[in-house]
């Protein structure tokens, strides 16, 4: 026989596997929310396993929900998007793997880029080269990522804009 909550339960605690997921989630938002709100996206959609419909999520909203579960235990209960736009959000498992993979590819959010040498093969080049002497490839992407740093852009949203105009992330 199933039993109706009492309101005045305490919130059941997280075992530290549920915790840690939570705060890896937390952290994975962050990547998105760095890599994809400068294009436009307001957040991400989630497929809701209970229910089957997909859960849009503004990225502040989603931040207090998992939030509020590291807190109390348990998901906060919220009313669905109104008339959402999906063009405007990301697929979470999409946003994971696009984050996932620039920080394979050598583009994680924190690593400042040395302009002194090739950002591939790590060589040193002198300032006149055109291309690496070691491995070959453009330093235009370099050149450009220093000017526009240079001009006071954020070094992740350059580097978010360069691979978004189709350069190899370094």
């Amino acid at each position: 026989m199933e039993h109706e909550s009492d309101p005045e339960e305490e919130p059941r605690g997280l075992d530290p596997q549920e915790r840690e997921d939570i705060e890896l989630d937390l952290e994975d938002l962050q990547g998105m929310q760095q890599v994809f709100e400068p294009q436009g996206v307001r957040g991400v959609v989630i497929a809701c396993p209970d229910c089957g419909s997909n859960h849009f999520y503004e990225w502040d909203l989603l931040r207090e929900n998992l939030d509020f579960m590291l807190q109390n235990g348990e998901p906060r209960m919220h009313e669905p998007a109104y008339e959402p736009r999906e063009d405007e959000y990301i697929q979470w498992d999409y946003g994971k793997g696009y984050v996932d993979a620039l920080t394979d590819a050598g583009l994680g959010m924190a690593r400042t880029v040395d302009t002194d040498a090739c950002p591939w093969c790590r060589s040193p080049f002198e300032a006149n080269y055109l291309y690496c002497p070691r491995c070959g490839k453009s330093l235009a992407p370099l050149r450009m990522y220093q000017q526009l740093v240079e001009r006071g852009l954020d070094e992740r949203e350059v580097r978010g804009l360069l691979v978004k105009a189709g350069f190899e992330p370094f």
